[in-house]
């Protein structure tokens, strides 16, 4: 059988995408559905309510990823967290489904960046604090992860200690 050919230049997957990925699905995999459910301040995100972050950041990512490759983009809505978070009800959400719509969806992201020509890697999103590259977006994207790692492995551990 035959490997698949690139036409042209594609897009290298960031040196920091796989480690990232790793290190939260590890958080994921540890994390028991009642802890997933605990809310440790009113002000609080859950641990359902983290992934389901992360769950709309990689399909807006995703959806930008994609569209960028055949142009720039002006206008493009941006991402309001809260309240997407509550409109989707993800206190509610069945963990496991979460947890698994998470890890695919990440993915599916590192299998459309394989194929991202480089030649749409300028191509940019007016976003309202700047121009924005497909190149920045998707090697912003797993720092912005890291990040929520670190969130995540701090709220699991407050869960933790309350019961």
């Amino acid at each position: 059988m035959d490997r698949i050919r690139v036409k042209e230049p594609a897009m290298r997957i960031p040196d920091d995408a796989q480690p990232t990925l790793d290190a939260f699905l590890a958080l994921v995999r540890d994390t028991l559905p009642a802890e997933a459910d605990l809310r440790p301040a009113p002000d609080a995100w859950t641990l359902k309510e983290i992934v389901g972050h992360l769950i709309d950041s990689a399909g807006n990512n995703h959806q930008r990823f994609v569209r960028l490759q055949f142009g720039d983009l002006d206008p493009f809505p941006i991402y309001v967290a809260e309240p997407w978070v509550a409109a989707q009800r993800y206190a509610e959400a069945d963990w496991t489904t979460l947890a698994l719509l998470w890890e695919s969806y990440n993915d599916l992201l590192l299998h459309v960046i394989q194929g991202i020509p480089e030649a749409a890697l300028g191509n940019v999103w007016q976003h309202p604090d700047g121009p924005k590259t497909l190149e920045f977006l998707v090697r912003d994207y797993y720092p912005h992860l890291r990040l929520h790692v670190e969130h995540y492995a701090k709220r699991l551990a407050e869960v933790r200690a309350m019961g």
